[in-house]
């Protein structure tokens, strides 16, 4: 089992994401939320509301209170909620909540109580925010992060929510409720939010104001019972509150909207913003040509389990009818696309293909490049929740109208929706519409918005996601009091239809809110989004001017003003004069360590090269002498105590020695390792390895969960049909997925082996543990070109940690793209790490020179300070990586002398090389031989212990085993393995050196 945070299922995330729409029901922690989608007016059941660990000594988190704010002004509404938990352990806990939000629907504000007092959440970038977050918590001090995922599905992270106490959360969602049943007298605008059923809070209080509405427009339609509109200052108002109570599973508040145009203004940093609802619109629109041929592409990844396959039937049923006579042609998409034949529809009879989806297996990720039509398609038809998660990120470029249908509440739709209109197709909501209204729309041509002007206003976006029901939305910056914005379309049948929407302060209709400027921010977002990689730097500068949670920017609350200081983030105002203060200091102080990096490295390599250089003996290991202590070894006098005993005192020693060092070797270590000076970096290197061959023979780890015997006693025939009825109760285990696809290729089945590791990436969505693991795993499957798009993600998810660059350093080499693998590994060199990853620089920095030396073409090196260039060839390299942050995995190599190369003797008689110990989490650490002497080397992982504030599983481990390295015979094999409980040994393997051949 993967690391991961307490398990959450949280009621409170319903109320986050069924403001609007259909209810649902979801689970939180620690995977993608599975969805039951529901049709309008009929909710799904609810759970109670519990923050639940998985620690089955621990007693559930509870929801105890539970108040709620909105305001509704036209079609908009914001909506403030916050929550109280309590935390009944004796134990401090980190929370992690993770929902996804409707279509439309944007947090704008996040806040989290600090002593009675709210503490306003500020933008950051993505990656720093993750970055600081984990920092801070390490240190035991507050810190909350709100982040956005893949599509519309957001992460809370909050610590700590104390031992025997309560936190408070505060939340704000901003949406554009959909124009729903239209009268004469206007639309009405449902307001939905799903609530804590049958569970009792201690407080629960409500209240919605709604400007311009008399309470005759204002109903509510379910829950609040007793409670009463009056209207008072010119608003509708609805207040409700009661104490051990026990709310009804959703309010529903249908409010009936004038049809008139309403336009709202605002001031934000001298800028005026407008936003404008436009109804009465009524264009043409007709019908498209039947389609020859049909692409239909099912996305049957994991997650396509969680769409409403019912309401998809019933679209492809009603489509089908419309339609009558077609050929459809069938791809299945997972991590990859499948044909699966083609159907004749006649009649619009499609019983066979709809047997042939009914019987779809829902195992995978989510692969964009599987969703590329057939060529002599005449039209593409997609069925997915577009959150893409392996492969390459881009959607294809499609050269037939592509029409897409969402049944997901979970899902990319901007870019769904994007992608259908660049083609000239459509896209369609179905948790939000009707099968048979959808149906009809996508076979529907609409008008398309030509131009949007104004000679007083400037950046005009339009939104038409409501143009079927007759209205638009349009936002801009003013640049004059008021102005007229001129729209014009150019309809299906090639006419042109003109409307003009007056604008501004002057406007007798316009009403000055909070709206405005976000909501032009939000519709600028749309935009972007969908082409994230295009658009970045934009994306990152609205979500920090705006405050808005993006795929480049997440709001996060710290508690001193040193660690927004420290991290360069601007705190709320009333931190800011504290703030500027100490980011003086610390400027002045960063700037000389910046300067003493690189010049640390040099001289740490200048050390190791002295190692290699020297000559160690290669018998029999003499008794120890006082004078060939290790430094650091503090220890050495407990050596007749227990193994047990030792092991702790040697790591505390270790501990204290690296921060003792500051990130230097202790110059007792460097006088043990090496008596000879290095020859110049420029010169070439001294005899290498010795070139006696090494054999490499890995212990095989077999697992034992209940699941192994079954999926190895299987034939080859039944084994993925076996897997297939295990998974449902492993869906949210990485072991399982690892271990099955271990099976798979040992089967010799490498499609089915990596379409079941691809399970990982739809686990929990953008986790970058998993991601690592199963970057690891296809590296070791020899598949690199897979591995890349996984590790830069991961690169992209945290800069911050020399892992993410080495990782993919190596995967580039892999892939013989020795540059980008070079320039890669440079990084993890050049730049100042935290404390807690050491001799992470010399390791990279080994296998960057390995590369330089043996990669079959040039590779500029001419970025690299020349000091660094220098091959150390060796006969043996063991290298140890894990997927859990803030736990200590230890490397033990037994030579044949029988000595223990471990962080407690990281230097053995005959030069073996133990790297520096990481007991912070991830590795790597290295163990090198440059000539070894014959016999067997035993190579061990040992479980040390973790430090994490959340509830752990195993954590998954990679060994790498090298002969040769830094040479042309270098020779490589991977194993993956898994350790649970502390102090726990496994023996991976070992080399065995064979003895000189005699002449």
């Amino acid at each position: 089992m993967m690391f991961k945070a307490p398990s959450v299922r949280v009621f409170i995330m319903a109320l986050l994401l069924g403001i609007v729409g259909s209810a649902v029901a979801l689970d939180l922690m620690p995977t993608r939320p599975r969805i039951g989608l529901h049709p309008p007016g009929n909710p799904p059941g609810m759970r109670p509301p519990l923050l639940r660990i998985s620690d089955k000594a621990a007693e559930p988190v509870r929801l105890v209170s539970v108040s709620v704010d909105s305001q509704v002004v036209g079609h908009l509404a914001r909506t403030t909620i916050e929550l109280t938990f309590r935390n009944p352990n004796n134990r401090i806990l980190e929370g992690e909540l993770q929902f996804p939000l409707l279509a439309g629907q944007q947090v704008t504000a996040f806040a989290l109580d600090f002593v009675g007092k709210w503490r306003a959440a500020v933008p950051v970038e993505k990656a720093k925010g993750q970055e600081v977050f984990e920092e801070v918590t390490r240190a035991r001090i507050d810190p909350a992060l709100l982040e956005a995922t893949k599509g519309n599905n957001f992460k809370l992270r909050i610590y700590p929510i104390p031992a025997q106490g309560q936190r408070k959360v505060s939340l704000t969602i901003t949406e554009r409720l959909p124009v729903g049943h239209k009268t004469a007298k206007g639309s009405t605008a449902l307001y939905r939010l799903p609530l804590p059923a049958n569970e009792k809070l201690e407080s629960f209080n409500f209240r919605l104001r709604a400007p311009g509405l008399e309470k005759g427009q204002t109903r509510v339609q379910r829950g609040l019972s007793g409670a009463e509109w009056w209207h008072r200052e010119g608003e509708a108002k609805l207040e409700f509150s009661r104490k051990d109570y026990k709310p009804a599973s959703q309010i529903d508040i249908a409010l009936m909207q004038p049809e008139r145009e309403m336009s709202f203004t605002e001031e934000k940093d001298g800028v005026q913003y407008f936003y404008a609802e436009v109804p009465g619109f009524k264009l043409a629109r007709v019908q498209r040509p039947a389609p020859k041929l049909v692409s239909l592409i099912w996305d049957a990844s994991g997650s396509g389990a969680d769409r409403n396959h019912n309401r998809e039937f019933a679209l492809l049923d009603a489509w089908f009818r419309l339609v009558r006579n077609t050929t459809v042609n069938v791809k299945i998409a997972r991590d990859r696309a499948e044909d699966a034949g083609e159907f004749s529809i006649r009649n619009g009879d499609w019983s066979k293909l709809r047997a042939v989806l009914q019987k779809v297996a829902y195992d995978g990720a989510t692969n964009p490049a599987a969703f590329q039509p057939a060529a002599s398609a005449d039209i593409a038809l997609l069925f997915t929740d577009g959150l893409t998660n392996y492969g390459d990120a881009a959607m294809p470029q499609y050269e037939v109208p592509l029409l897409v249908v969402n049944a997901a509440s979970s899902a990319d739709s901007d870019r769904l929706r994007f992608s259908a209109q660049k083609s000239g197709g459509a896209f369609v909501d179905l948790t939000r519409t009707p099968p048979v209204v959808a149906a009809k729309a996508l076979l529907e041509k609409p008008a398309q918005l030509t131009s949007a002007r104004a000679s007083g206003a400037k950046e005009i976006l339009v939104s038409q996601g409501d143009l079927q029901k007759g209205s638009i939305n349009i936002a801009g910056i003013l640049t004059e009091p008021e102005t007229l914005v001129e729209l014009e379309w150019k309809t299906p049948s090639g006419n042109t239809v003109k409307r003009s929407v007056k604008v501004g302060r002057k406007d007798k209709a316009q009403t000055t809110t909070a709206f405005a400027a976000q909501e032009w921010a939000r519709m600028k977002l749309a935009t972007l989004e969908p082409e994230y990689n295009l658009h970045r730097a934009e994306i990152q500068r609205l979500g920090k001017a705006f405050s808005l949670v993006t795929r480049g920017t997440s709001l996060i609350v710290l508690d001193r003003v040193e660690d927004y200081a420290r991290h360069e983030i601007v705190p709320p105002a009333e931190l800011r004069a504290d703030y500027d203060r100490v980011r003086h200091q610390i400027r002045l102080s960063k700037e000389k360590d910046r300067a003493a990096h690189l010049e640390a490295i040099v001289k740490r390599f200048d050390e190791k090269i002295k190692w290699w250089n020297k000559d160690f003996q290669k018998g029999k290991k003499p008794e120890s002498k006082e004078e060939e202590k290790p430094a650091g070894a503090a220890t050495a006098e407990l050596a007749m105590r227990s193994e047990q005993q030792m092991a702790v005192a040697r790591k505390s020693a270790a501990r204290l020695l690296d921060a003792q060092e500051d990130r230097m070797a202790s110059p007792r270590m460097m006088e043990r390792m090496a008596t000879d000076r290095a020859a110049p970096a420029s010169a070439a290197p001294a005899a290498g390895a010795s070139g006696q061959a090494g054999s490499i023979k890995l212990k095989k780890w077999t697992p034992d969960a209940p699941y192994i015997d079954r999926l190895r006693k299987a034939e080859a025939k039944d084994l993925y049909a076996i897997y297939l009825d295990e998974r449902p109760a492993y869906t949210q285990s990485t072991a399982f997925f690892l271990d099955a696809a271990d099976i798979f290729f040992e089967r010799k089945e490498p499609h089915l082996a990596q379409r079941v590791l691809s399970n990982l990436a739809e686990m929990n969505l953008e986790n970058r543990h998993i991601l690592r693991i199963l970057g690891y795993r296809l590296m070791q499957a020899k598949a690199p070109a897979e591995a890349i798009p996984v590790l830069e993600q991961v690169l992209e998810l945290a800069p911050n940690e020399p892992q993410s660059w080495r990782d993919l350093g190596l995967a580039y080499a892999a892939n013989k793209q020795y540059q980008k693998a070079v320039d890669n590994l440079y990084e993890v060199v050049r730049r100042p790490w935290h404390g807690r990853f050491p001799d992470i620089e010399l390791i990279a920095l080994a296998e960057l020179n390995a590369i330089v030396a043996t990669a079959p073409e040039k590779v500029d090196t001419s970025a690299i300070d020349s000091r660094l260039l220098r091959n150390l060839p060796l006969d043996l390299r063991v290298v140890l990586s894990w997927d859990a942050d803030n736990t200590d995995i230890d490397l033990w190599v037994i030579d044949p002398n029988g000595e223990k190369a471990f962080y407690g003797n990281r230097l053995t008689y005959q030069g073996g090389a133990m790297s520096r110990d990481f007991t912070g989490g991830y590795g790597p650490e290295a163990f090198s031989l440059k000539q070894a002497k014959p016999g067997k080397y035993k190579v061990q992982a040992q479980f040390y212990g973790h430090r994490q504030q959340v509830v752990s599983g195993a954590t998954t481990l990679q060994l790498q085993f090298v002969t040769g390295f830094g040479t042309m015979q270098q020779e490589e094999q991977f194993v993956t393995l898994r350790l649970k409980g502390n102090k726990e040994v496994v023996t991976v393997g070992e080399f065995e050196v064979a003895a000189p051949e005699k002449k």
